[in-house]
């Protein structure tokens, strides 16, 4: 094949203005190279064109990938959860992937799912409400700069507060904190992307559930969000100098349940008024949710700097082992965690880590489930007991 004949086919695939599939794109660069390695080793001239047509191409490639995000699923896997994993590639799914801009930055919401028994890790509430609903977000900064690593010392310091709210609802008061709800997050290419749970919401898909986004913060705020007392809706306030947002989420009617919606909340709101005043209770100060997030920072920190947290016990001490994928798992008791290696060590870390901090527990007493890698790479799980003063 000559030149004239590679010309033509790169003027033909760039004839489009649709981009693209990755699948050609790579065919066409192995192609190329292919075609390089095969040419004599001697200077010659290029036509004009061809660079010209060259250069497109890879300036098209460039900018293709670096719109690409991972998908929900691949967002499990990476967070060690192949069970959730294949419950974001079911039928049951709802692939989103739409995007809003504000404050800075660009939120991605890629999907969610809900249902029974989806995740790898289960959580206490289950017992009582199995049914969960988990939903995936990315953030990436507008201007190009990479999310930091949570290796790095400016991760954790931009707060963001993404949460289900229930039209109709008080956010205040019906939001991911009393939902039982939680998160976990990892950063890939510079992006970060959030995995959020809690109870599920298909049961008010009739009264209609939004996702919520702010950011300067990790609980709901009345400066970021307004709610209309008449109506029941949520809005965006536009005056909020940091990012502000709302996603209507496609939730099908037909799987809301209004009977079960009415005991989930009449249960959810007796506990929430018997541990604190939340009829006047807005999220703008100290809050006991928000006093639980400091506990666990100051956890994390005490961690990093190598200072002891609670007292080990001794037999919990064990080598963790590995499954197919390469997961460590570690069990001890009824505990057991599955997680992928790459969200508890940075490349050559040794020492405890806090990316992945298991707690479990209620009132004043909780376990944490901490990990440490020796200089040999030889990695041990263990559960301390803390005491909260």
């Amino acid at each position: 094949m000559n030149d004239a004949d590679w010309e033509r086919i790169l003027r033909a695939s760039l004839a489009s203005e649709m981009e693209p599939e990755e699948k050609l794109n790579q065919v066409i660069i192995r192609k190329l190279l292919a075609h390089q390695q095969l040419k004599p080793r001697y200077k010659r001239k290029v036509s004009v064109g061809l660079a010209a047509v060259m250069l497109m191409l890879v300036l098209s490639l460039s900018a293709y990938a670096a719109g690409q995000l991972f998908s929900a699923r691949q967002v499990a896997e990476q967070l060690g959860d192949r069970l959730l994993a294949d419950a974001f590639d079911s039928k049951d799914a709802i692939l989103i992937d739409q995007s809003k801009d504000s404050g800075g930055y660009r939120f991605t919401l890629h999907g969610l799912v809900s249902g029974e028994n989806l995740s790898e890790f289960r959580q206490e509430s289950e017992d009582i409400f199995p049914d969960r609903t988990y939903a995936v977000v990315s953030i990436a900064r507008l201007d190009g700069t990479p999310m930091p690593r949570p290796s790095e010392p400016e991760y954790g310091q931009d707060l963001f507060f993404i949460s289900p709210l229930i039209k109709g609802q008080k956010p205040w008061m019906v939001n991911i904190a009393t939902m039982n709800g939680g998160y976990s997050e990892t950063v890939m290419d510079g992006v970060m992307y959030r995995m959020i749970e809690c109870d599920q919401v298909e049961v008010f898909a009739d009264r209609g559930v939004y996702l919520a986004i702010s950011s300067g913060t990790s609980f709901y705020s009345n400066e970021a969000f307004r709610f209309d007392e008449n109506t029941g809706e949520v809005h965006v306030r536009e005056d909020y100098s940091k990012a502000s947002l709302l996603f209507d989420l496609p939730l099908d009617p037909a799987k809301a349940d209004r009977q079960t919606a009415e005991t989930y909340l009449k249960e959810l709101l007796n506990n929430s008024t018997s541990t604190q005043n939340t009829e006047n209770h807005e999220y703008s100060g100290s809050t006991g949710d928000e006093a639980w997030v400091r506990w666990i920072e100051e956890l994390r920190a005490k961690i990093r700097n190598g200072e002891q947290v609670g007292e080990t016990i001794t037999d919990s001490i064990k080598e963790v082992t590995y499954d197919a994928s390469g997961n460590i798992t570690y069990t001890y008791g009824d505990l057991t965690a599955t997680i992928s290696l790459e969200n508890l060590f940075e490349e050559g870390q040794t020492g405890f880590t806090d990316r992945r901090l298991p707690i479990s527990g209620n009132g004043d007493n909780y376990r944490a489930m901490l990990f440490h890698k020796d200089e040999n790479g030889v990695i041990t799980g263990r559960i301390v007991e803390i005491e909260i003063e």
